[in-house]
């Protein structure tokens, strides 16, 4: 004989249904959330490309910088190299007129005074 009848009526389990529907709200709101994250990236990385092309079109915008190597003896004659900021190379312009190679004039940097560009020139220059 059984110590412990069983009761009459079955036992209703609550608790492994509950579950599932947890388990898919929070699948559903990882998938969002991922989503989410991952059009917002997509959605910056095609405002810099975009931004980036636009900015590369300026006309006014200086891309070129002269490098002048300054002669040993009392000449005023240097050797320019041209250095392209958007592909990175370098081109030999070949000897040059130091005072007209720093001059600000059309070809010179633009947006600096001829009394500045006079300042860091002569601070390379032996007296």
């Amino acid at each position: 004989m059984n110590r412990f009848p069983r009761p009459a009526s079955a036992r209703s389990r609550r608790g492994n249904g509950s579950r599932q529907p947890l388990v898919a709200a929070i699948a559903v709101g990882a998938v969002l959330a991922l989503s989410a994250v991952a059009t917002d990236q997509y959605i910056t990385v095609a405002k810099r490309q975009a931004a980036a092309g636009t900015y590369a079109a300026k006309d006014d915008d200086i891309f070129t910088g002269s490098i002048l190597y300054m002669p040993d003896a009392a000449s005023n004659v240097c050797h320019q190299w041209l250095f392209d900021n958007q592909t990175g190379r370098f081109a030999d312009n070949g000897s040059v007129d130091c005072n007209s190679a720093a001059d600000p004039g059309s070809d010179g940097p633009k947006r600096w005074s001829a009394a500045r560009i006079k300042v860091i020139s002569d601070g390379f220059r032996d007296r």
